[in-house]
């Protein structure tokens, strides 16, 4: 290839050809000279190209640079492998599947013996259903809440640990415990006026039993003394209070399992109870013992009695019996007996003495 023809120059201009007078010389027997060939111009550079700019049209044989869409395209990573045929299917038959089981959660409902269901149409209530089988329309446009309705429910309070001390009628802190039995009536007023559910109840039952303590002194709360006046107190304000609010639920019953003092005066009131202790037994061990002094006189006074209603019938045998009684008793326990010869009393022998002095 010539210098003429170079791709990156391009094609050079070639000058015209001569007239054929002149290009041809006569026939003569020596031949003309050629004439000397003009000398072209140098070619102009080409401008700096863009690349960011879509390609021109270029001529045939000019080169041009590369676009930086060439650029990108030659970097982009090439599939590993044929796609394979089908996966639009496959996409398919698992939506559809996907489908499936949301329409089926959402639309059957089967509920157990004992529970009953809330329907919400758009969060607005359209019904109550029972136990068994059920169909309603897909969530979001319906939706069931289900929950055991007629079991008896137990709530503790407090439900941690934590003491929980309540001021009684005589100024002293008492740490009361105890639990709520409780059932649902209607599914529907306790879903709508209790949104919160047993929080709500929990709370009730704590102001119902700070008030019926604040009615109580300590004495009576620690030792179990009025401890069925308080559950039944306890009781009879929380019903009053859900029946206004009509929550649909009933108080079965309340039962109080502890009733301490605070936790820093335990030692205190463990001594107070250790002596409370001594002084009740030592009380039983003193009725006791008057019981049987009592006992005893009023058994003595008996036969008093019964001796002298003999006597008045016959003084003079009721008399000769009471003292020949008397010496027989003070005879059988006295070895020693002093009588004269003139009385015809025969003397015992004195008692052999023992060996010794």
């Amino acid at each position: 290839m010539s210098e003429s023809e170079s791709p990156k120059r391009g094609r050079r201009k070639t000058p015209d050809k001569p007239a054929a007078s002149e290009a041809q010389a006569p026939e003569t027997g020596t031949q003309a000279p050629a004439p000397a060939a003009e000398p072209s111009p140098p070619a102009e550079p080409e401008p700096p190209r863009n690349p960011w700019l879509p390609p021109a049209e270029d001529s045939p044989g000019q080169r041009r640079s590369a676009s930086m869409d060439d650029l990108l395209r030659s970097r982009r990573p090439l599939p590993r492998g044929p796609v394979k045929p089908g996966s639009g299917a496959i996409l398919g038959i698992a939506m559809v599947g996907v489908l499936s089981a949301w329409l089926l959660s959402t639309s059957i409902h089967v509920l157990a013996q004992g529970e009953r269901g809330v329907v919400t149409t758009f969060g607005r209530y359209a019904g109550t259903i029972g136990p068994g089988l059920t169909l309603t329309l897909p969530w979001p446009i319906q939706a069931v809440t289900r929950r055991e309705v007629g079991k008896e429910l137990v709530t503790l309070l407090p439900d941690k640990e934590a003491e929980t001390l309540m001021l009684t009628r005589d100024g002293e802190l008492i740490d009361v415990r105890l639990q709520v039995r409780w059932r649902i009536g209607d599914l529907r007023q306790f879903t709508y006026a209790l949104p919160d559910g047993e929080a709500a109840l929990r709370r009730l039952a704590d102001s119902a039993i700070r008030g019926a303590v604040a009615e109580m002194t300590f004495d009576d709360l620690r030792g179990g003394k009025r401890q069925a006046e308080l559950q039944q107190r306890v009781a009879q304000r929380m019903q009053r209070v859900l029946d206004a609010w009509k929550a649909g639920i009933t108080v079965s019953g309340i039962e109080v399992t502890a009733a301490n003092p605070p936790a820093r005066l335990a030692d205190t009131f463990k001594k107070i109870g250790t002596a409370n202790e001594e002084a009740r037994k030592n009380h039983e061990v003193a009725l006791t013992y008057a019981g049987q002094l009592k006992y005893n006189a009023e058994a003595r006074a008996r036969a008093f009695d019964k001796a002298y209603e003999l006597y008045r019938i016959a003084p003079d045998v009721t008399r000769s019996r009471i003292y020949y009684d008397t010496i027989e008793k003070v005879l059988r326990n006295n070895p020693v007996v002093i009588g004269g010869t003139a009385t015809g009393v025969s003397l015992p022998p004195p008692p052999a003495e023992k060996g010794g002095n």
